[in-house]
């Protein structure tokens, strides 16, 4: 009797805790297939290309994807339709879950307006950097006789002097009238080879020199060609002890060739700043 009844506790031990298991590996398996049903697990979207798209059409397409979005910043650009998307994060092709909100960047409609700095009777250098901080570009450079060497005597656009604080669309060109010094000042000639047209430009108003003719070679078909085109060929060439007038201007050819640019560029030699 004794024996039967330690086999009795001990065989219900035994079914109860193999019930135990099988119940705890139920609630297991049905707590993770909710788990994994409610986070739609290894469920994902591809991002879709918003490049180039309105607000109505991406709003459109992220309702029906499931995702989101949000407009973070804006831009202007001159080579994009006005009000469609520049830039997102993440990119298109990314993988990611629903109700993903997708940041956007949007080319405004209107330009952005800055006010022009206050430039005269400041040096050349620092007038540079007060356009570079507005978001406006330096122009041609102008020389009058003046003792002041390198000193803005005037600020122009499309050749009328402009006053400080006046509104102009950001990115806009400001031509300078500066002082000749007492005598007839020279520079030396930098080399520009490799550079694109804005850092080249910046570059020659360092020695206050001017941009010349531009010369466009077959690779250059557009705008945005020539934005990202190299100079292969200035004129004059950088010369040891050769020098010019301050405003000269510097003849460039540009390309988009890069075995003309790397070919060209290793021969140059680059003259110091004096």
């Amino acid at each position: 009797m004794k024996n039967f009844f330690k086999f009795f506790i001990s065989k219900t031990f035994f079914i109860n805790l193999g019930i135990a298991i099988i119940a705890t590996v139920i609630i297991l398996w049905v707590t993770f297939f909710s788990l994994e049903s409610f986070t739609h697990h290894a469920e994902t979207i591809s991002v879709p290309d918003f490049r180039g798209l309105t607000l109505d059409e991406i709003t459109t397409i992220t309702q029906e994807k499931g995702l989101r979005f949000e407009v973070t910043d804006s831009v202007y650009l001159t080579d994009y339709k006005k009000g469609t998307v520049v830039d997102q994060n993440p990119p298109s092709e990314f993988k990611v879950k629903e109700n993903r909100k997708i940041f956007i960047t949007m080319n405004a409609i209107m330009p952005e307006q800055v006010q022009i700095p206050e430039l005269v009777g400041v040096s050349l250098r620092q007038a540079t950097a007060y356009l570079e901080t507005f978001g406006l570009k330096l122009g041609k450079l102008s020389y009058v006789p003046d003792i002041g060497k390198n000193v803005v005597l005037k600020q122009t656009y499309k050749g009328k002097e402009i006053k400080s604080g006046t509104l102009i669309e950001k990115g806009k060109t400001i031509d300078l009238v500066l002082g000749l010094g007492e005598s007839k000042e020279k520079t030396t000639v930098p080399s520009i080879l490799g550079l694109n047209i804005s850092d080249a430009s910046t570059k020659l108003a360092e020695f206050s020199l001017n941009l010349g003719a531009i010369i466009c070679d077959e690779t250059i078909k557009s705008e945005k060609d020539s934005l990202s085109a190299k100079i292969f060929k200035q004129f004059p060439m950088p010369m040891p002890n050769s020098e010019i007038r301050l405003g000269s201007g510097i003849d460039i050819w540009i390309t988009n060739n890069k075995e003309l640019i790397l070919t060209d560029t290793l021969i140059t030699v680059e003259p110091e700043i004096e």
